[in-house]
């Protein structure tokens, strides 16, 4: 047995992404096993991506949880070690393992800090992170895979889009990590009002983050007068069963839109500070961006610095009106078998 370690410690999005390429490792591969070396809260979701034969936690975000997770990796020989994080943690496990990566990630950082700090596009940035995870598969299969590759409609084992008769449930997920990524919490309880007028129904994802300031907020009013149902608290894999129910989901750029497209769901993304040259826009053919074309944009890597200009111009502007209109192709009613 040909022994794959992959070493990916987060965050959720990128993990997502990642698990198209282990996907298709598995399906490339014969004789290989591969072990994930993640976080913990991601460890059961990633444990169920197809491909995964294994997943090891990382014991603890600091020097002796790296040390300690490299004295598990030794009990093992490694004939391929995949460094597909390509950040200082990994470098420590990876010394400390006393092994070298075959093959690392390859982020093109400059490219994107040019991007922002002069508005320097190049050819890199018309790479996706899809495409820099797939950079790896020579290393991971040991062999070059063929050019043509399939989306399956879910990465993950027995997670699958919905199919059930009924009108079509729409996903909203209001959260994102950086306020200056998150569509105004407003619009968000106008979409819940005006979707559950034309007779739809709800369900909303609420993180950590998104649990601390729902509470006796306009959407949590707007969520109980339409009788929306709220996901809160529950594990990753709940969330990401839950979003297989539905038909669409309205996101921000988020962890959730991947973790939404991963098991099949389509998705409206709304994108503010951050841009389709970063690589994270949504892959499914049917899914929808809405962005604001603007000199500032991009103003920031990742949507972490506050709006320098105060008014949130790449996101206010986008009205419940445009996100409904861009629903209407996604929300068709869902047939069953006997329909």
């Amino acid at each position: 047995m040909h022994n794959v370690l992959v070493i990916r410690f987060g965050a959720l999005g990128d993990l997502c992404l990642l698990a198209h390429t282990l996907v298709r490792a598995g399906e490339l591969s014969a004789g290989r096993r591969f072990t994930l070396v993640t976080k913990p809260a991601f460890a059961p979701l990633m444990a169920r991506v197809r491909g995964v034969d294994e997943v090891v936690s990382l014991p603890s975000e600091n020097v002796a949880g790296s040390w300690q997770l490299a004295r598990t990796l030794r009990r093992r020989r490694w004939d391929t070690v995949i460094d597909a994080h390509a950040v200082l943690r990994a470098h420590l496990v990876l010394t400390f393992l006393g092994r070298g990566a075959d093959a690392r990630l390859g982020k093109d950082t400059v490219a994107r800090l040019g991007l922002l700090a002069g508005g320097r596009r190049t050819t890199a940035l018309e790479r996706t992170m899809r495409h820099r995870f797939d950079d790896l598969l020579p290393a991971m299969v040991g062999a070059t895979p063929p050019d043509v590759a399939h989306t399956p409609a879910t990465v993950f084992d027995d997670l699958t889009p919905a199919t059930t008769a009924g009108p079509p449930l729409l996903g909203i997920a209001p959260g994102a990590r950086w306020d200056t990524k998150r569509w105004p919490v407003t619009r968000f309880a106008a979409l819940v009002r005006q979707h559950a007028e034309a007779g739809g129904h709800c369900r909303l994802f609420l993180g950590p983050r998104e649990e601390e300031w729902f509470g006796g907020s306009i959407l949590e009013t707007a969520a109980r007068d339409e009788g929306a149902e709220v996901v809160a608290g529950a594990t990753l894999l709940e969330v990401a069963r839950g979003l297989a129910g539905c038909a669409a989901v309205v996101t921000n750029d988020s962890g959730l839109l991947h973790l939404s497209e991963a098991v099949g769901t389509p998705v409206v993304a709304l994108f503010g500070p951050t841009v389709k040259a970063f690589g994270y826009f949504p892959a499914l053919p049917n899914s929808v961006v809405l962005e604001r074309e603007l000199d500032c944009r991009p103003c920031s890597r990742n949507g972490k610095r506050p709006c320098h200009r105060g008014d949130l111009a790449c996101l206010e502007p986008i009205g419940v009106a445009e996100v409904e209109q861009a629903l209407v192709p996604l929300l068709q009613p869902v047939t069953g078998e006997d329909g």
